[in-house]
């Protein structure tokens, strides 16, 4: 290397690009020197932006430790909305009644398990109700769910019957709701099963009437046991006259009178052993017991046995070998009933006589066991039941009779069923009508 002379004052300054050309290593001077022309670093260059940087970097740093905890809030908030969503949706699908939701548009925001299966429904969501109700397989509810979509209800109640036509009732209830957050509205329903209330209701009614029917019928006993007494009395003093009339002024039996005297006995013994039969069976059973069903009849025929005798109507009991003949229940009431159902035949039968298509009236009445229960079947040979009202004759108030009043048979109905807990049905015969009584047998050993 040449040599420089140099004075202290000087500086050495060298270009930067001449010495890299010229592949100069001027770190070993041992003098200060500097470079020209020498490249910029990257801290040069953006001194300014990195000055700003650092000047605003606290600000930056709050606004991102900020951002990171709006996210964290959101995302726990978004969580716990999750959660609520889901245990909202487990007490929706929990109730019991159909619930749906539709927005403005009549779609379907939102329902529970038992709204689709109700309505036979794999997916409800964003559908709109009129749609669910085409896809619906349920024609039936389909039809009952229209007036309900455009909320022209009417009537609030929805009445639906199954295959095996039993119905089940349900009350429909909308209500609107406007939610403020985004704006929109829709109407929320819910339909409620009210079956078995109704069925309370129902339960409720045929009990009171039930009872209507034991006060009216203890009123008429008492009544006619009132009767009953001031009978006996006559049927005493007739009877003392009569025999007085047997014996003559000497004290001696008068054979002439005699005969008279022993018939008008016998019926006053009929007529006694009557009013005491009748006094019996028109007291209503004020709580159940234990009877022979056979016995039941033939006490109901012999009361009506007159009457049968001079309608020309031939009354029948068949009682199967080997059948169990007790059963629990009110003994009274069920008299009554099989009086009910023999006193129509007798009406059916004598109906059939006048128009010359019978000469003989014949009420047949068979007693046996089907399985653990006893099977009355009371067949007639009259004029049967119209096939329109086979349905409705154990209706209330209904009645074909001029002077009937309708409850007959809806008190047998209920007697049998709802107090005896048995079955009571009718059909037509090629003869003419069979009334068919099942009830339960009593059996001691299984009763204990």
């Amino acid at each position: 290397m040449p040599f420089i002379k140099k004075e202290d004052y000087y500086e050495l300054i060298f270009d930067y690009k001449k010495a890299q050309k010229f592949q100069l290593n001027l770190r070993n001077l041992k003098d200060k020197f500097v470079y020209v022309n020498f490249p910029k670093s990257f801290f040069d260059r953006y001194r300014k932006f990195i000055d700003t940087v650092f000047i605003i970097s606290p600000f930056l740093l709050l606004l991102i430790f900020g951002l990171i905890h709006n996210l964290i809030l959101k995302i726990r908030s978004s969580k716990i909305l999750q959660q609520r969503i889901e245990l909202d949706k487990i007490l929706l699908n929990a109730i019991k009644s159909p619930i749906v939701w539709q927005d403005e548009r009549g779609k379907i925001v939102t329902s529970n398990t038992k709204f689709n299966e109700f309505m036979k429904l794999k997916e409800v969501n964003n559908l709109n109700i009129a749609k669910s109700l085409e896809e619906a397989e349920n024609s039936s509810i389909k039809e009952l769910l229209k007036p309900f979509i455009n909320k022209k209800l009417g009537n609030n109640e929805l009445i639906i019957k199954n295959n095996h036509n039993k119905e089940k009732i349900y009350l429909i209830h909308q209500t609107d709701y406007i939610e403020n957050i985004y704006k929109t509205s829709g109407t929320v329903t819910v339909l409620t099963d009210i079956t078995k209330e109704r069925q309370a209701i129902a339960e409720k009614a045929k009990h009171q009437e039930f009872i209507i029917q034991q006060s009216k019928l203890a009123e008429i006993g008492e009544i006619f046991s009132s009767i009953a007494h001031q009978w006996k009395s006559p049927l005493v003093e007739i009877a003392t006259i009569a025999q007085e009339q047997i014996f003559n002024a000497e004290g001696e039996i008068d054979e002439v009178n005699n005969k008279y005297v022993n018939d008008i006995m016998i019926q006053v013994r009929y007529m006694t052993e009557t009013i005491n039969n009748f006094q019996k069976f028109i007291m209503p059973s004020t709580k159940k017991s234990v009877f022979d069903i056979s016995e039941s009849v033939y006490e109901m025929l012999e009361i009506i046995r007159h009457n049968m005798k001079y309608n020309y109507i031939n009354v029948n009991v068949e009682v199967a070998p080997k059948t169990n003949l007790m059963i629990l229940g009110y003994k009274n009431e069920l008299m009554q009933t099989l009086l009910n159902i023999v006193n129509n035949a007798k009406d059916s039968i004598i109906k059939k006589r006048a128009k010359s298509k019978i000469k003989k009236g014949e009420i047949l009445i068979s007693i046996k066991n089907i399985n653990q229960c006893i099977q009355i079947e009371i067949e007639d040979n009259g004029e049967g039941i119209p096939k329109e009202n086979l349905n409705l004759i154990f209706e209330p108030y209904f009645t074909t009779k001029v002077n009937g009043h309708g409850i007959g048979l809806y008190m047998a109905k209920l007697i049998i069923e709802d107090k005896i807990g048995g079955e009571i049905k009718a059909k037509n015969t090629a003869q003419g009508a069979k009334f068919i009584i099942r009830m339960e047998s009593f059996n001691e050993n299984i009763s204990s």
